[in-house]
């Protein structure tokens, strides 16, 4: 690797985490399918993880190590930092009427640090995030049943966020297993608003506020083993208890209830299976259950779907095409259920809600192989086979920018 130039990749990494670190509180496009649930699950955005649908448990490159594939950052020769952007647009088609909504989020900064035998992987990733905003009119009706005026405009916001901070330590045996353990340090905090606006002067408008935030750490381990053809990777987090509080907000009353809570979360597994028929093609199928399925407040359920994403990720490195070896090419699908229990208090019912997505990136050089710039575009819906009529469709962009720094004995001391 060359040594850097006047523009130190560094500075470069700097203004990354600068960038990223002010927009995490960024939230993902509303859908419908998150009314009643706690939002989307989210795949980290770090290499060509976004373009491969999250198919990276037994993909050896440090530059795509994450939260999800923490053994990778064993193979790490350098200081590596990386920061991604995530941007979406969402069309949902509701009973014939469609509503389009934007989004922007910063899943993902980490920062890999190689310290002889180990690697040192740390960084803040948002592994769950939604919003629901909605209204609705109430009108005053006459003893004869006709409307007399409007009473009140009520609306319900509801914010949900999972954020996590790992510590993992990686290191290489025998240059054919690669072994990863550490702590995660989550924090999760949900917000609900309810408000109503009285058309008439005599009532008085109302706004309730439930801020439900909680934190906790739990253990997690992976392996990825690597031969010449074949790869095979897999991660196990515990399920933890997540201590915090409920705080409720009246604007009439003033705070009116500050509880203690705890949030318990599920254990999470992820197992992958990469193959190399050929020395340009890879081919990457993985299971992923989150932690973060049936999540449950002091015994009640906040969440009880299983959530259960199988991906299927192709990668290509010849030169048949163009200079993919220099430049490659990424394929990827993802099928997960989506984390919805029925619409605006449980009156709409519709079974079981699928995610599909399908993406498409390529993985750019920069600055004399001391940076690597990762874009992927997707496409999919989330639907409801009993329900044809109900369906979110979306597309989006991301990007991944990652910095590489030598990391020498000069640069130790």
């Amino acid at each position: 690797m060359t040594s850097p130039g006047p523009f130190s990749t560094v500075a470069l990494a700097t203004t990354i985490f600068a960038v990223v670190a002010l927009g995490t509180t960024a939230c993902l496009a509303d859908s419908i399918f998150n009314t009643e649930g706690m939002g989307e699950d989210l795949i980290p955005v770090q290499g060509p993880t976004q373009a491969l649908a999250g198919a990276v448990a037994a993909y050896p490159d440090p530059l795509a190590a994450s939260i999800i594939n923490p053994s990778a950052a064993a193979r790490a020769q350098s200081l590596i930092l990386t920061g991604g952007f995530v941007h979406t647009r969402t069309s949902t088609d509701n009973l014939g009427t469609t509503v389009e909504t934007v989004g922007s989020s910063f899943p993902s900064v980490a920062a890999i640090i190689p310290l002889g035998k180990f690697a040192l992987l740390a960084g803040l990733y948002v592994e769950k995030q939604g919003r629901v905003s909605f209204a609705e009119t109430d009108t005053l009706k006459s003893s004869e049943g006709t409307e007399g005026g409007t009473i009140y405009d009520a609306s319900f916001v509801r914010e949900t966020s999972v954020y996590s901070v790992p510590l993992f330590v990686s290191t290489e045996v025998a240059r054919r297993l690669l072994l990863s353990a550490g702590i995660v340090f989550s924090f999760f905090d949900l917000r609900e608003e309810t408000a109503l606006d009285f058309r008439a002067s005599e009532f008085i408008d109302t706004d309730d506020v439930a801020d439900t935030q909680a934190m906790g750490e739990g253990f997690a381990a992976a392996f990825l083993v690597d031969l010449d053809r074949l790869s095979l990777g897999g991660l196990y987090r515990n399920g933890v208890g997540l201590d915090g509080s409920l705080d409720r907000t009246n604007s009439i009353i003033g705070l009116w209830s500050s509880e203690d809570v705890e949030i318990s979360s599920h254990e999470a597994l992820r197992f992958g299976l990469r193959v190399r028929p050929v020395s340009a093609f890879s081919i990457e199928a993985d299971y992923d259950r989150t932690p973060w399925s049936r999540l449950t407040l002091d015994g009640h359920e906040l969440s009880d779907r299983l959530i259960e994403r199988w991906s299927v990720g192709i990668q290509y490195r010849g030169e048949r095409l163009w200079r993919a070896s220099k430049y490659p090419l990424s394929l990827g699908f993802s099928r997960q259920p989506a984390d919805w229990r029925g619409g605006a208090k449980g009156v709409l019912d519709v079974g079981d809600v699928s995610r599909e997505v399908y993406s498409v990136g390529l993985s750019i050089p920069l600055a004399q192989e001391r940076a690597e710039l990762d874009v992927a575009l997707q496409i999919g819906s989330r639907k409801s086979e009993a329900r044809p009529d109900l369906k979110d469709s979306f597309y989006g962009f991301s990007v991944s920018i990652s910095a590489v720094e030598p990391w020498t004995k000069e640069m130790k001391h």
